[in-house]
């Protein structure tokens, strides 16, 4: 096992080199580097274990463009995908990606903090429309988020 300050170390590194190396800048390359940084640290994977993307359904052309992170399960190969909305502020939660009940969209149904955010998420059963009214267990962005398809019950018609 590393050090503490190894992996401080680590990733610094990691930040500063997808930084330069990003495809789509210096700065939407340091916004992909912290989310898998932030990412990896309150799930307690490794940095090999998180790919970023940009999300081009909720893309906007403002700083802190979204970012789709997916984290894979080193014993089970299993993936999550995680949307940080605003990745410019490192604050702010990530939300857990999943199919809609009624369209199958990937929309949030979950906001998670930390490691435990997920274990809780987990443990639920699988959402099915009856759930949807009761929206104290589904982040306020569900029914505003752009992947509900335009035909969905659940998404909000703009």
């Amino acid at each position: 096992m590393t050090s503490l300050a190894e992996r401080a170390h680590a990733a610094a590194d990691y930040i500063r080199h997808n930084t330069a190396v990003n495809p789509r800048g210096p700065y939407r390359g340091e916004e992909h580097a912290r989310t898998a940084v932030r990412l990896a640290a309150a799930l307690g994977l490794g940095l090999d274990q998180i790919t970023t993307a940009p999300d081009s359904l909720r893309r906007r052309t403002t700083p802190g463009e979204p970012v789709l992170a997916t984290a894979t399960c080193p014993d089970t190969t299993e993936e999550y995908v995680f949307l940080a909305r605003f990745p410019i502020y490192e604050d702010e939660p990530f939300e857990l990606l999943g199919p809609c009940p009624e369209c199958s969209g990937q929309v949030p149904l979950a906001t998670i903090r930390h490691l435990a955010d997920l274990g809780i998420h987990l443990t639920l059963p699988p959402l099915t429309p009856e759930d949807i009214t009761h929206p104290n267990t589904l982040p306020d962005t569900f029914a505003s988020d752009e992947g509900h398809t335009s035909t969905c019950c659940y998404g909000e018609i703009f």
